[in-house]
């Protein structure tokens, strides 16, 4: 069930005192449906409405559903940031039953939503012209070390195959995301007739 003040808290303990916050969130073991309600949708919708807000209040530039109408846009956005978190998820699990560590999705998803929480900070202030596209591309590079410092956490793969785990989650996440990209662009140039 969706609880204000523990995704405010977790979102301001991932930013500030990540370790402590990972651990203790961890600790609690939540089920994915838990993770979702008190950490991951919350957090998309926020920071995709809040970049969306901000852009057009500000005349900056939003990443998430550009060119395609405003309620399309943030459909789409909306649908691409779950869509994203839910096949990262996925991956760290499968690569870290492979890699000696814990195939377990519940605790894989923790572990996403939590070492994104910079990426989406990132996002929400995006629209904010010339400073936040930076403070977007800052925000996703602290969420990749995240996620590499919480893959141990989370799914307990050893520090020697943490690498190798880490570097696959990656490809395989950047060929998905060109998959989605070739799809979702077929299907509107389709749409539009070309």
């Amino acid at each position: 069930m969706f609880d204000l003040s523990k995704t405010l808290s977790l979102v301001i303990g991932g930013l500030t005192d990540p370790r402590q916050t990972w651990q203790s969130f961890l600790g609690e073991n939540p089920a994915w449906q838990r993770t979702a309600a008190v950490l991951t949708v919350p957090m998309i919708v926020a920071a995709v409405l809040i970049g969306w807000l901000l852009s057009v209040v500000l005349g900056g530039f939003f990443f998430y559903g550009y060119g395609r109408g405003a309620i399309l846009g943030l459909i789409i956005g909306l649908i691409a940031a779950t869509v994203s978190i839910g096949v990262l998820s996925i991956l760290v699990s499968t690569f870290a039953g492979m890699f000696d560590g814990k195939a377990d999705f519940d605790r894989s998803f923790a572990g996403v939503s939590l070492a994104t929480i910079p990426g989406w900070v990132g996002l929400a202030v995006s629209g904010i012209p010339f400073l936040g596209p930076l403070l977007y591309l800052l925000g996703s590079i602290i969420s990749l070390v995240f996620l590499y410092q919480i893959i141990p956490l989370a799914v307990a793969v050893p520090d020697n195959k943490r690498v190798l785990h880490f570097v696959l989650t990656i490809v395989a996440m950047f060929i998905f995301n060109i998959v989605l990209g070739a799809i979702f662009g077929l299907g509107a140039a389709g749409a539009r007739g070309l």
